[in-house]
């Protein structure tokens, strides 16, 4: 089964450059969606820019109105599972990809086995932050 890893952007995060990780990511077979999160202008040309730059899968979502972390991550989960069954689905913010120590922590993330959680909605059972894996 494939990956899922959902990227938040907000209207501060228009300097992420960093498409490293994308490239890292696409021999682990993980699908990438970049949420737009409160419709900014910048951010989506940054987002289509990224997505053009990356042999990665790539979503691009735009919310209408900025969303606290956890709806944004939410709408990108709904996003990514129209299309296809996912084993994990990560989330995180830009700000956590730009070091270079967390490239590695995505990779080791993602060839874990993370089990489903029962204590949860079925479509966030399989909805992890980046937070809590370390």
């Amino acid at each position: 089964m494939k990956k899922g890893l959902i990227i938040v952007f907000g209207k501060d995060d228009v300097e992420f450059e960093n498409t490293i990780i994308f490239n890292l990511l696409y021999n682990q077979k993980v699908t990438i969606c970049l949420v737009n999160n409160g419709n900014c202008g910048k951010v989506y040309d940054l987002l289509y820019r990224l997505k053009e730059n990356s042999k990665s899968e790539i979503l691009i979502l735009s919310l209408k109105k900025e969303k606290p972390l956890s709806l944004a991550a939410k709408a990108g989960v709904r996003s990514l599972v129209n299309k296809e069954n996912y084993e994990a689905i990560i989330y995180t913010e830009p700000k956590n990809i730009s070091h270079e120590n967390y490239n590695n922590n995505f990779i080791e993330v993602f060839n874990k086995h993370l089990k489903k959680r029962k204590d949860k909605r079925v479509l966030l059972r399989t909805l992890y932050a980046i937070d809590e894996l370390k």
